[in-house]
């Protein structure tokens, strides 16, 4: 019976009627209904119908009477604890609530991986100084940023395609450039498109999106798509896209960042564009969702990332 009594008393808790609860404590407190009365400004018949009450709800008595004396019962003393332990639980939540250290506590990010190349160190050597930060950062697509933030895995989206939801805040960040990258050893002119895509697409995860933005813009008569042109590979690890592009096996568009921090930037070149192309970068969070004191740091590392 003690197990059940454990099981029912989880089970019916948020059942239960919180003034007799109430009169309840009070009763085993006082071990009298008279003061029980008095405190509760009831009276000693309404004292009774709540107790009655009570154990209706639960199935058990909860008092054993005996003249004008009363004990807890088995089923009466496991309330009062577990009455005991919610109001202790509900204590800590509070003191939980209420603290918030700017240097304690998870911090959930996804953004572009051109943008976590460079945030990521910064948050990194945020972490260091404060240990008892957690970082937790992945680089990932639009449209997965997108599902993060409104499925509350994340605090912050970073992200240049805007979620356009009333329930998400976004504000500009500022602007990134892309850039045509190829080979250093490729000779070709600025306007020779059949000679660029005769070198070959390396393609990735943004690729299409960003070939799409920059050839439209400064190759309209030519481009048909991205699925017109040569594919000589794919690549989804962003570290990775630009080595077949430094070894002369093709070119891509990304942004222009990115080159900075590949590990052999002398072997590539930026492929002159008439009409430049950059994009906004948007910092989105949840409307009416407030972020911790420990983000107030971090949105000044995204700041410098940006810059």
């Amino acid at each position: 019976m003690v197990y059940s009594y454990i099981d029912n008393f989880n089970l019916w808790w948020n059942m239960l009627n919180p003034k007799w609860l109430n009169t309840f404590e009070t009763l085993a407190e006082t071990s009298s209904f008279t003061q029980t009365a008095e405190r509760l400004f009831m009276t000693q018949p309404g004292v009774s119908q709540h107790i009655k009450k009570l154990e209706a709800e639960l199935g058990e008595v909860l008092i054993y009477r005996e003249g004008k004396q009363f004990e807890l019962t088995q089923a009466g003393m496991m309330l009062m604890a577990f009455v005991a332990e919610q109001k202790q639980q509900q204590d800590d939540f509070l003191v939980r609530l209420k603290a918030d250290s700017p240097h304690q506590g998870s911090i959930r990010i996804a953004c572009s991986g051109t943008m976590a190349m460079t945030l990521y160190p910064l948050l990194l050597a945020h972490q260091k100084q404060h240990p008892d930060l957690s970082i937790h950062l992945e680089a990932a697509p639009a449209e997965r940023i997108r599902h993060y933030l409104m499925e509350n895995l994340i605090d912050i989206g970073i992200s240049t395609q805007r979620i356009d939801h009333p329930s998400i805040l976004e504000n500009p960040l500022g602007e990134e450039d892309l850039s045509i990258v190829v080979p250093v050893t490729a000779n070709i002119e600025s306007n020779d498109y059949a000679g660029l895509i005769a070198l070959g697409y390396i393609n990735h995860p943004d690729g299409q999106h960003y070939a799409d933005l920059v050839f439209t813009a400064n190759f309209a008569a030519q481009y048909r798509g991205l699925e017109s042109m040569k594919i000589s590979g794919y690549v989804n690890q962003l570290a990775q896209i630009l080595l077949p592009v430094s070894k002369g096996l093709g070119f891509t568009v990304l942004p222009t960042g990115v080159i900075d921090g590949f590990s052999a930037p002398k072997a590539l070149a930026c492929f002159a564009l008439e009409k430049p192309i950059s994009q906004t970068v948007y910092l989105a969070q949840k409307r009416h969702r407030a972020l911790p004191q420990r983000y107030e740091p971090v949105m000044a590392l995204i700041e410098q990332a940006m810059h």
